[in-house]
């Protein structure tokens, strides 16, 4: 039996430490019968919300992947240059 979600948005997940605020979820289905969902979202890191970003997903379990390798880069780019570049890069 396949498991049936029901989200509403906007909804905000945690995913380390970071929050994200997962504003839409557009669903489509491909030729080939595949379902791919468009996740609207937006990372707020250490205060600084991030512009709404979209990242196409075939679930929530690829969402989180892709987002946390996202978090990741602002991670890095925050301990190699500081917050002030974070800022610049992510709004």
């Amino acid at each position: 039996m396949e498991k049936s979600y029901f989200y509403i948005t906007p909804l905000e997940i945690d995913i380390d430490g970071v929050p994200v605020t997962v504003w839409e979820v557009l669903r489509t289905q491909l030729i080939n019968g595949e379902v791919w969902y468009h996740f609207v979202v937006s990372i707020n890191f250490k205060g600084i919300e991030s512009r709404r970003v979209t990242i196409d997903a075939r679930n929530i379990d690829e969402l989180v992947e892709k987002l946390r390798t996202e978090i990741t880069k602002i991670k890095v780019i925050y301990y190699a240059r500081g917050i002030n570049e974070v800022k610049r890069v992510i709004t």
